[in-house]
């Protein structure tokens, strides 16, 4: 991550009496910067890390670059605070903002401390929500663990073994498997297309799938 100036000290944490007082300072776009910086840090140690990202969203939508300091200052302070369900939901909707520079450090958060989030990720692949699990599978596309592949597989599996599986959850599935597969996933593909003989949607997606992972 980059690097943030200056370092909060112990005055700075106590220059805000309450976390009202905090909050209006850093939303406060004609602040010093100093001072925005210690207004952040006093709301980072009192409150939880989703509702930081909420603000930061808020604040800096759009590709904002003056807003990189902050971003910056805030993922450096997020390893050491607790995190919860809920902080790692708030992190993965982060992967669908429109601010590129946000969605970038969510990603890189997300693969540095990544063993904690992917315990909330398989809950989210096991969701009844087809939605959900779509969303999921693209968690797994875009940040690219060491073990997402056979996160994908569990899923193939695991819908494809459903009395009413879901096309649209194995489709966007198989998409990402042929990008991160191997060699080993043809065999689980071509089951697949076997199993969905009539659907030219699924035979078109896996022959397409296959074709990559061949190369």
């Amino acid at each position: 991550m980059a690097l943030v100036k200056g370092k909060v000290t112990t005055e700075d944490i106590r220059e805000f009496s309450e976390f009202v007082e905090a909050q209006k300072v850093f939303e406060d776009h004609s602040e010093d910067e100093d001072r925005r910086i210690s207004a952040l840090d006093y709301i980072i140690r009192h409150k939880e890390i989703k509702y930081v990202l909420r603000i930061l969203h808020q604040l800096f939508a759009n590709n904002n670059i003056d807003g990189h300091i902050f971003i910056d200052y805030a993922f450096s302070m997020f390893p050491s605070r607790p995190k919860r369900d809920e902080d790692f939901e708030q992190m993965f909707a982060m992967l669908k903002s429109d601010d590129a520079y946000l969605r970038n450090q969510a990603i890189r958060f997300l693969q540095e401390y990544g063993e904690e989030a992917k315990e909330f990720l398989r809950k989210l692949l096991d969701n009844d929500d087809k939605d959900i699990r779509i969303f999921a599978i693209n968690i797994l596309g875009d940040v690219r663990y060491e073990d997402s592949v056979e996160m994908l597989r569990y899923l193939l599996m695991k819908e494809t073994a459903e009395s009413t599986p879901n096309i649209n959850v194995i489709m966007t599935a198989v998409d990402y498997m042929g990008e991160i597969g191997n060699s080993d996933d043809i065999e689980l593909l071509g089951a697949i297309k076997q199993q969905f003989e009539d659907e030219p949607y699924v035979q078109f997606g896996i022959d397409t799938a296959i074709q990559r992972i061949k190369g």
